[in-house]
């Protein structure tokens, strides 16, 4: 057996195959550890070293054995290495285990200890509560005892006070008065305040003359109180205002040094210089107060002015109250009230009086122009916060600025006085626009009829004497004459029969309207800021009942009756149709008159329903009337052309389409009947273009051309045609078609092919009838009914014709 171990050891020793390098687990541990380079390792130690060199004998053939051997130990080794960190990690785990329950048990040793000591400390802060208790009540029955003490001193010295008083003896409260410290001058107001209670309840068991000795004392006390407050406000002392105003608060509620503060204010003295003067308003700014097409110009600089200083005095003073007063937002109060309910109101009132004297309209452009001011001016000082700078305004504050803003422009504003304002000027500067326009229409109607235009007229030259003879008429010359159109005569005697008119005045002027429609909507804006929002839609409906009694009633209305009476005139010789020049700028100002309702005045109106449809009604029935006025005129014009048509066309002569041999000349173009229709129609044409478009435009002339071509066709029933006179007939035919086509409107172009057509029956040969009638337009017509154009040509008997034409019926 021991042999047997030997030769197993000599064998091993000579193995050709090399062991595998040791390694342990520290080698697995290291940073530097990459598993491929420990397998090339192994690799590289299972090659014996015979082989490593290699061999000149060719190439040796793959031995897997020293790799197998390798790795088998390298496994082995493994293996090892595995269980003796598995035996590691047991005992680590083992040693954490341990280590756990004795952290464990520390914590709960600790927690014990913990408990406890927390037990302790509330059982004494317990204590200490109890004793702080104790000490607090001590405390508040020591500061009783110490008020009850002050009190007493209080009544003993009040009662020593009243009992010299009595005396006549002023002298313990002079000393008290005399000395430097506020605290001292406090107490001496109050027992001066206290004095005068106590004799007021005891007049009549009182000593005669204490009564009046304590109230000359606190008179002169006030008085002293007071002027040591000037001089402090001088020399701006805030400490010694701030005394003062501690010690005049507590005497007699602070209403004398308030009084006293506000009244040394250079603002109030200056406000007061600006207000004793007359309001002088320059020339330019009058007039362009009074021109409804001027621009609005802004406000009176002198109130301008004194609003700007408001809003500085305001601020500045603002920080002064908020040092020296011990109730600021009460003194600023006062301050606020005294500069609206005084300084301001007087000045507006003043400016807006005069305002009034000069025009309506002059009234209201600086009413607006106040309030936006006067609205910015709260809205800056809200903004800024007074004495609550640089925080916003107190609601207190905020509540009494609003009321003031309000009341300053109440008297204006309530009770649908404004409105009635608005509608004043609207009414004048509508009755100035159109009065040389009524002035021509009443003298037109005058000699006619002295009814309802008249009556008209006469309560417009009331209005108008009204306007002429206010303070615009005397002082605003130049906006009179841009409004009324004209300027008076200088003398007593000028009347309104002074003034020269011209055909124009009596025509529809657009640029009226647009004037018209721009100041109505200055009104509507001008209401929106200065009405409330619940009155808007009454506003718009009182507006809109403005402009349709004007634009409608007073202008489009007699506009369209003129025109309408004109036609209805017209009976003998060729008519006058210029009264159709008023339809064209009678269909614009209707577009803009509705385009405007539409656009700015209904929309207003949303809120109440009622009013909308109200409004709506009246904008629909206002439309719908002058709508039927202008479709009348042009009816009534229909029928005037018409009515000339004919009577030209029956002034045609037999012989016209008829002639003699002798009287063919290849220089006659169209009959004479022809030429004067024609021109007639031509000019019909012009006017019609000029004063017509669009569906008005293509409505008349479509109703002229049907008119027209059946008056030919009846025309040409009446008259014998021979064969030169068919020529002359298609050249007249031909004239008038080339009229018509020149309407360009394909239905009137198509609808009247069917007279020249008829035309060419009258010039082909008798045995072309039958295929003429049977090609184009002709084709659609039955024979019968072209019996009474075919039998008035000459030969229609003796060239067969009539028999043709029995065969075809």
């Amino acid at each position: 057996m021991a042999q047997s171990t030997v030769a197993d050891s000599s064998r091993t020793s000579r193995s050709i195959y090399p062991k595998p390098s040791a390694f342990s687990l520290s080698h697995f541990s290291s940073a530097d550890f990459i598993v491929k380079d420990f397998i090339e390792g192994l690799t590289s130690s299972a090659i014996p070293a015979n082989r490593r060199s290699g061999s000149n004998f060719g190439t040796p053939t793959f031995d897997p054995k020293p790799y197998i051997r390798t790795f088998e130990g390298a496994l082995e080794r493994l293996k090892d290495l595995d269980e003796d960190l598995s035996a590691k990690e047991s005992e680590l785990k083992e040693g954490v285990r341990r280590a756990e329950i004795d952290h464990a048990r520390t914590i709960d040793r600790l927690s014990l200890k913990f408990n406890s000591t927390l037990s302790e400390f509330q059982r004494l802060d317990s204590s200490i509560s109890d004793g702080g208790g104790t000490a607090s009540r001590i405390g508040g029955q020591l500061e009783q005892l110490e008020k009850q003490h002050q009190r007493a001193e209080d009544a003993k010295f009040l009662i020593q006070c009243y009992i010299e008083f009595s005396r006549g003896d002023t002298s313990r409260l002079e000393k008290l008065r005399r000395t430097p410290w506020v605290e001292d001058s406090i107490k001496c107001a109050i027992v001066s305040r206290q004095l005068s209670l106590i004799v007021k309840r005891n007049e009549g068991t009182a000593k005669p003359g204490t009564k009046e000795l304590i109230e000359a004392f606190s008179e002169s006390l006030e008085q002293d109180l007071l002027k040591q407050f000037d001089d402090a406000y001088r020399e701006f002392n805030v400490q010694a205002m701030k005394g003062c105003a501690k010690v005049l608060h507590d005497f007699n509620g602070g209403a004398s040094v308030i009084s006293n503060f506000l009244n040394q204010m250079d603002f109030f003295i200056a406000a007061g210089k600006i207000n004793a003067g007359e309001v002088a308003i320059e020339d330019d700014l009058k007039e362009q107060l009074s021109d409804p097409d001027a621009n609005p110009p802004g406000l009176d600089p002198n109130l301008l002015t004194l609003i700007h200083e408001i809003r500085d005095v305001l601020k500045m003073e603002s920080e002064t109250i908020k040092e020296v007063f011990p109730y600021p937002e009460a003194v600023l109060g006062t301050f606020l009230q005294r500069v609206f309910q005084q300084s301001l109101q007087q000045r507006l009132e003043m400016v807006l009086e005069h305002a009034s004297n000069i025009s309506t309209l002059a009234f209201l452009r600086t009413l607006q122009a106040s309030r936006a001011h006067v609205m910015t001016l709260s809205d800056d000082l809200k903004a800024h916060g007074l004495t609550e700078h640089p925080g916003p305004l107190s609601p207190g504050t905020t509540m009494l600025l609003d009321q003031n803003v309000e009341e300053l422009f109440a008297p204006y504003l309530q009770d649908r006085g404004y409105m009635e304002k608005e509608k004043e000027s609207l009414e004048q500067l509508y009755t100035g626009l159109l009065l040389k326009f009524h002035m021509f229409h009443a003298q037109r109607k005058e000699q006619k009829t002295l009814g309802v235009l008249d009556r008209l007229k006469k309560s417009r030259e009331r209005a108008i004497e009204k306007v002429l003879e206010s303070e615009l008429a005397k002082s605003q010359g130049d906006a009179l004459g841009k409004i009324i159109g004209f300027e008076r005569k200088p003398g007593k005697d000028s009347h309104l029969s002074d003034v020269i008119l011209s055909d124009a005045d009596g025509k529809l002027n657009i640029e009226f309207p647009k004037r018209m429609l721009k100041w109505l909507a200055e009104a509507v804006g001008r209401s929106l800021e200065l009405s409330s929002q619940a009155d808007t839609p009454k506003d718009v409906s009182v507006m809109l009942n403005i402009l349709v009694e004007n634009m409608r009633t007073m202008f489009l209305d007699v506009a369209l009756d003129a025109a309408i009476e004109t036609a209805e005139a017209q009976t003998k010789g060729e008519p006058d149709l210029s009264y159709l020049q008023e339809l064209k700028p009678a269909t614009i100002i209707m577009h803009l008159m509705f385009s405007f309702i539409n656009t700015a005045l209904v929309p207003l109106s949303q809120t109440s329903l009622t009013i909308k449809r109200e409004m709506t009604k009246l904008t629909n029935t206002t439309l719908s009337a002058l709508e039927q006025k202008v479709n009348t005129v042009i009816q009534r014009t229909i029928d005037i052309v018409l009515a000339h048509i004919t009577l030209l066309l029956s002034r045609q002569r037999k012989a016209d389409f008829k002639p003699r041999d002798d009287e063919v000349r290849l220089t006659t173009l169209q009959t004479p009947t022809c030429v004067s229709t024609t021109a007639f129609l031509e000019k019909l044409t012009q006017i019609a273009t000029t004063c017509l478009d669009g569906a008005n435009l293509t409505h008349f002339l479509t109703e002229i051309s049907h008119g027209f071509r059946t008056a030919l066709l009846e025309h040409l029933k009446r008259h014998a045609v021979n064969q030169a006179g068919g020529i002359m007939l298609t050249k007249d035919l031909a004239k008038y078609q080339e009229v018509v086509n020149s309407w360009k409107i394909p239905a009137v172009r198509e609808s009247f092919e069917i007279v020249a057509e008829i035309g060419t029956l009258f010039v082909v040969r008798p045995t072309a009838v039958r295929d003429r009638m049977r090609d184009g337009v002709l084709a659609k017509v039955k024979p019968h009914l072209l019996k009474p154009y075919l039998s008035r040509r000459e030969d229609y008997a003796s060239a067969g014709i009539e028999k043709m034409l029995a065969s075809e019926l």
